[in-house]
């Protein structure tokens, strides 16, 4: 029998031949235990309402993962045990479960799904029937070269239906610790996730949630597992018989984290990807030491290595090297003495010649080489941009890649060198006095200066010598604007000219043919005609302004008294901070800016009778105002002007009260009358 000692990240490892299971000391009681339920915790399950009427509801989502020993390796066992309760028929969609497993397709490893089991309970009366998950309602199908997908069925599944499921992943991935979501779509009464990891690995553990977690624990257990190492016979191979089993006893790390009475996620307004938001807890395999005598093994990257893999990387590197038609036309912008411009021109042939799929990235395709890109005059993000990056070297600029998410995407964790956490790629182009410029060349309708909008994530990370972090915020506002020149009639009518222009990004946006933008303004003013329009959009530096003349019925007769609200039928009705509440913070892309101004006359023989007051409201730390003014300049005309400023991208939870304030009151100003007086 073979034993030795070792020590492992300042704990005793024993490795002898005892054979044995993975064993806790003090281990808490499961929250739930599959097939357990009777027909008196059902009927009490079903008695008890569902937070805001929900189509279903989480009871309890329980996991816990560990990390075992298994044949010549460690191996993590991630085990998930949940119950659910579907109360109407708008909640049957949550009877499918998805599972996504993990595979290498290059050393052949493979994550498992096993001891997969379900049952649908069914209450009727005080019988409570159990109808089991068959084997036929279970599928799997290929995600990508990486990801499969297991989804499976429960059967029978009717309103008051109650429904558990429960399966062992096994995975040889020790980077791959199971990542937990505690919030869902729908309402959560249990969330609970627990782990148990042997002092020789480290993980770095990244949380966020908007909630309060019920449990958050951290203690350490003893833990023992065994191990089996194969060893080879003369003949190189191995044979069970032959290998030896070790016992490994040491302290082990276990997390514990619970959240009750989650509501269901409700998307709000100006938010970013959905997963910025949700509660959860993320890992990050950080290192692994066996014996403290030596170095530690750091698995988790560098910002260095990351950019080494990258432009060792065919789908990256070679692209910044590439030689296509595009080099000899950008060669002779070398000529070009304002750098500025030299980039911007070379961003602009770009355009003319490569086409963007709309399919963000920061890899080319497999397969896809620069020539063949610039001969099919198509690719996607990153074979846009990488080719952008190349043609500015040719230039003779300084450009480097820089990395970055989407808005669509999420945020980026920076303190976290993981590839994965960016799907898209610019450029970065340094200029004197540190100076320097972000470009991108996959949409037309942007000027030089302005990386798309769904790119203004926070920072991006920057590869090269210089290597930093970003910030990729653009100080380019969305402005909205709009001059109106009406003119009022005894019947209340108002005609005249309305100018719309779209600056900033809100030029971007509204950058489309005129039967588009025509058709957009009239959804938005149903109640208006408009008899003529005419749009000006002469290059992307430059808004684009919509001319319209247009009326607004008024009635069949002339009234003694009108009530006119000119700016309440040209802008916003309603608030779009529709709910009293916010807990997540609001995220613009950029500052907003809405203005108006509207110069109305007044029909002959009336006067003014009642003005709406004036006002003027301003954020808390300066972050946005809210302006209305109306004067008389003449007997016969009145001046309107109405402005609303947000000078912040971010708005905490916090300032959210305040944010909703701010629209309220402009949307009840804005339907205040201006009352006219027959004389």
């Amino acid at each position: 029998m073979s034993s030795f000692y070792f020590r492992a990240a300042g704990a005793l490892l024993l490795l002898s031949g005892l054979a044995g299971r993975p064993h806790y000391v003090q281990a808490q009681e499961a929250p739930i235990k599959f097939g357990k339920l009777d027909a008196k915790e059902a009927a009490t399950l079903l008695a008890s309402p569902t937070p805001d009427s929900a189509a279903a509801e989480v009871l309890c989502d329980f996991g816990q993962s560990t990390i075992q020993g298994a044949n010549g390796r460690f191996e993590l066992r991630f085990e998930r045990t949940a119950r659910l309760l579907i109360r109407r028929a708008a909640g049957y969609e949550h009877a499918t479960v998805h599972v996504l497993l993990y595979h290498d397709p290059k050393e052949g490893g493979r994550e498992e799904i096993q001891q997969l089991k379900g049952l649908t309970y069914n209450l009727t009366g005080t019988t409570l029937s159990k109808e089991p998950l068959r084997t036929e309602a279970v599928f799997s199908r290929k995600i990508d070269e990486r990801l499969d997908e297991y989804a499976f069925t429960l059967p029978n599944v009717r309103e008051g239906s109650i429904l558990e499921f429960t399966y062992l992943v096994r995975s040889p991935f020790l980077f791959n610790l199971q990542d937990w979501q505690f919030q869902q779509d729908i309402p959560v009464r249990w969330s609970e996730y627990r782990t148990v990891i042997p002092s020789f690995y480290r993980y770095k553990e990244l949380s966020r949630t908007y909630w309060p977690f019920t449990i958050n624990e951290t203690s350490a257990k003893f833990y023992t597992t065994t191990y089996r190492e194969p060893t080879r016979n003369s003949y190189g191979t191995t044979t069970e018989a032959s290998d030896k089993t070790y016992n490994i006893n040491t302290q082990a790390l276990t997390r514990r984290w619970a959240v009750k009475n989650l509501p269901a996620f409700r998307p709000e307004p100006f938010m970013t990807t959905r997963r910025d938001y949700l509660s959860r807890v993320d890992f990050e395999l950080e290192r692994i030491q066996f014996d403290p005598q030596h170095a530690p093994q750091f698995i988790a990257g560098s910002w260095a290595e990351i950019e080494k893999e990258l432009l060792e990387d065919e789908k990256f590197g070679q692209y910044l090297k590439a030689t296509t038609s595009l080099s000899t036309n950008t060669a002779a912008l070398r000529n070009l003495p304002n750098l500025t411009e030299r980039a911007h021109a070379v961003r602009q042939l770009v355009l003319q010649q490569v086409a963007y799929t709309n399919t963000p990235s920061y890899l080319a395709r497999p397969g896809s080489t620069p020539r063949r890109i610039v001969d099919q005059r198509q690719g996607n993000a990153a074979e846009v941009n990488l080719l952008l990056i190349a043609a500015l070297r040719t230039a003779g600029l300084d450009a480097q890649p820089l990395l970055l998410s989407t808005r669509q995407h999420g945020q980026v964790q920076t303190e976290l060198p993981v590839v994965s956490q960016f799907n898209y790629v610019v450029a970065h182009v340094a200029l004197p006095d540190n100076k320097e410029l972000l470009l991108d060349a996959t949409d037309a309708s942007l000027p030089p200066a302005l990386l798309p909008e769904s790119c203004l994530n926070a920072q991006g990370r920057l590869l090269g010598p210089a290597g930093r972090w970003v910030n990729l915020m653009d100080t380019a506002p969305h402005l909205l604007y709009t001059h109106a020149q009406l003119t009022a009639t005894p019947q209340g009518e108002l005609r005249g000219s309305i100018r719309q222009e779209y600056a900033g990004y809100a030029a971007s946006e509204h950058r489309r043919p005129l039967s588009e933008l025509r058709q957009q303004w009239q959804q938005a003013h149903p109640d208006w005609q408009i008899s003529k329009a005419e749009v000006s959009s002469p290059d992307v530096a430059r808004p684009v302004a919509l001319e319209l003349t247009a009326a607004l019925p008024g009635a069949e007769a002339p009234a003694a008294t009108l009530y006119l609200r000119p700016l309440q039928q040209l802008l916003m009705t309603a608030n779009p901070f529709r709910h009293a509440e916010r807990l997540y913070p609001v995220d613009f892309a950029t500052v907003q800016r809405i203005e108006y101004a509207t110069d109305l006359t007044l029909p002959a023989g009336y006067v003014v009778a009642e003005l709406p007051a004036n006002m003027q409201l301003v954020l808390p730390n300066g972050g946005g105002r809210f302006l209305f003014s109306i004067t008389q300049p003449t007997p016969q005309t009145l001046a309107l002007v109405g402005r609303i400023h947000l000078l912040k991208t971010r708005y905490s939870a916090e300032e959210y009260h305040a944010i909703r304030e701010l629209y309220a009151k402009a949307v009840t100003k804005f339907a205040e009358p201006i009352v006219l007086q027959r004389q």
